[in-house]
């Protein structure tokens, strides 16, 4: 009998899964993707065409395979601790996909260049427009939402404002040599500096704390965790990165754990974490790679990009700035009240997950959890939906993991 899967999203989490079938099928299996982007693997992340934009993972940490850790970095032609420009994965994901689907005659594969707009369950299918995908098992691999708009930004001339620096020909519309406030300074806003500097922009970046991310270095002997009981707290946690020599190496050896750490906290613990020390862990945790940090302070050096903490708002509604650019990140709980999500939701058959990020997961399976606590059947995710669930959780190493076992239980 013939498996049939629907993955919603086709960015690099949903391409992943779409891989892993591939690879592990030994059945008669069809798998669509439901994704409006013409071409695979290009969610957020790796659309971009900008050269200058790397991965924020050395080629040795980006492989689809577990057990095969240098995968990427030979289809790269690259060192393993090389930064490889971002769209070459994108390229790397199409490619390995179409590799399996050649080799894999028990697979047929379909990607419908359509938004998904509905899930039902009796039966389970997705609605496109024209079209309801009757399956046996979906896949929600939405990938990072869009930053939420702030109410006051609708007070500033539309054409001045960008929403969202990664859709498609979101800069354009910057004029050469102009000025921009960018709103936000993590990884977004890195990106958005490099491409306008280059076309002669003037730059400056706040944020409340006005933290940048920091740098990857080269790597040291990692430490070892005896000290950390599975009951650690988050204070606990922290004191014990800041006792190690290398914090970056602390982090590398705190990361196959950090998911285990998670979901062992109290919800306290959670809240307290979120709330005081999240703006601290992600710039030290999601790293800018060496090659990208160091452009970046030149443009310090030389003034033209200003990073200072402040009031966004003040500084947008000043008129000093020809442009606003929206750097803020994705908005961790966008996702639940928009299409394809809120029809659940609209039958209490999806909840926000933990502390408002994303969707409620069972924390093993990857299975939606609905309003009343039970599992949904046969509906899953996997990746930044399940950040409240898993908290690490949005970078290719996890993902992939996740993509295979995954895989497995579907193909059963």
């Amino acid at each position: 009998m013939t498996r049939r899967v629907v993955v919603v999203g086709g960015g690099a989490a949903g391409t992943l899964v779409a891989i892993h079938l591939a690879h592990q099928a030994n059945r008669e299996t069809e798998v669509t993707v439901v994704e409006p982007r013409p071409r695979l693997g290009e969610g957020v992340a790796y659309s971009t065409r900008d050269e200058s934009h790397l991965l924020n993972v050395p080629a040795g940490g980006m492989s689809i395979y577990p057990n095969d850790a240098l995968h990427f970095a030979r289809w790269a032609e690259s060192n393993e601790s090389d930064y490889v420009p971002r769209r070459r994965y994108a390229a790397y994901l199409r490619e390995e996909l179409e590799r399996l689907l050649r080799e894999k005659r028990k697979v047929t594969f379909r990607h419908v260049r359509l938004p998904a707009i509905g899930v039902a369950t009796s039966p389970l299918s997705v609605d496109v427009v024209g079209e309801r995908i009757h399956t046996d098992r979906v896949v929600i691999a939405l990938g990072n939402a869009s930053p939420t708009r702030p109410e006051w930004l609708g007070a500033i001339d539309a054409p001045r404002v960008v929403n969202d620096p990664w859709a498609h020909g979101a800069l354009d519309r910057v004029r050469d040599g102009s000025t921009v406030l960018c709103i936000g300074t993590g990884l977004t806003f890195v990106d958005v500096a490099l491409s306008l500097t280059r076309r002669s922009c003037q730059v400056t970046a706040t944020s409340r704390h006005g933290l940048l991310p920091q740098a990857h270095a080269p790597a040291t002997p990692e430490p070892t965790l005896a000290q950390l009981s599975d009951t650690a707290s988050p204070a606990t946690v922290l004191r014990w990165i800041r006792e190690q020599s290398d914090w970056r190496a602390a982090l590398q050896a705190l990361r196959p754990e950090t998911q285990r750490i998670w979901r062992n906290w109290t919800e306290t613990d959670r809240r307290q974490f979120l709330r005081h020390s999240r703006r601290h862990w992600d710039v030290h945790r999601h790293r800018m790679a060496p090659e990208v940090a160091q452009a970046l302070q030149k443009s310090m050096a030389d003034g033209t990009v200003v990073v200072q903490r402040g009031d966004g708002r003040r500084l947008a509604e000043s008129g000093a700035y020809d442009y606003i650019v929206l750097c803020t990140g994705p908005d961790d709980g966008a996702a639940i009240s928009q299409p394809p999500l809120a029809s659940l939701v609209a039958r209490g058959l999806a909840r926000s997950g933990p502390h408002g990020m994303g969707i409620d997961t069972d924390p093993d399976t990857g299975q939606l959890i609905a309003a009343d606590g039970t599992l949904v059947p046969d509906v899953f995710a996997l990746g930044p939906m399940r950040r409240g669930t898993l908290w690490e959780s949005t970078a290719i190493p996890e993902i992939r993991s996740e993509a295979s076992r995954l895989a497995a239980m579907l193909l059963v």
